[in-house]
């Protein structure tokens, strides 16, 4: 199947606290106590791409405050913010990772248009990840994964329905 060595775990949300701590928004589940211990990684890099342990995890407010080794201000943890958090795949407990298909090679087909393409590429953003769709007659498509625009994922088959809304591709129509 040609696994990643890495899984996105997280974002980082923001920081939480004169101390560094980090506020996450779960995207494998929302308990990550486990992280505790393990070591991160913050992509896309600030400037080289380093791991960083985690020393400590706890329930914050709005989710997950993580403390990180080497990280003991407000100001130096404030790089890391809007990133997301990735562990090495040996590390992530084996019944969250069937919980992360990987969307890479499904086929998206449009309610209205048809075929699409095939999922080449995913953009990790800050809100929602973005399928790059290639192969397809309408050339690179961009889609959001939101429940708007992204109807069904079918795993199994390897198949995306989706629906394009208004300004996602171009030529005018919708």
């Amino acid at each position: 199947m040609g696994e990643t060595p890495f899984v996105t775990v997280a974002r980082a949300v923001k920081v939480h606290g004169r101390a560094g701590e980090i506020s996450l928004d779960p995207i494998l589940q929302d308990d990550l106590s486990w992280l505790a211990g393990t070591s991160v990684w913050f992509v896309p890099p600030a400037e080289q791409a380093v791991s960083f342990r985690v020393e400590s995890v706890r329930r914050g407010p709005k989710g997950p405050l993580i403390a990180l080794e080497g990280i003991g201000s407000r100001e130096h943890a404030s790089s890391l913010a809007g990133r997301a958090v990735l562990v090495e795949r040996s590390a992530v407990p084996a019944k969250y990772l069937e919980e992360e298909p990987d969307p890479i090679g499904l086929v998206v087909r449009d309610e209205q248009r048809g075929h699409l393409g095939e999922v080449t590429e995913v953009i990790v953003t800050g809100a929602n990840d973005v399928w790059i769709v290639h192969g397809g007659p309408l050339g690179e498509v961009l889609i959001p994964v939101i429940e708007d625009v992204v109807l069904d994922i079918d795993f199994e088959s390897g198949e995306a329905l989706v629906r394009l809304l208004p300004g996602l591709i171009d030529g005018g129509e919708d």
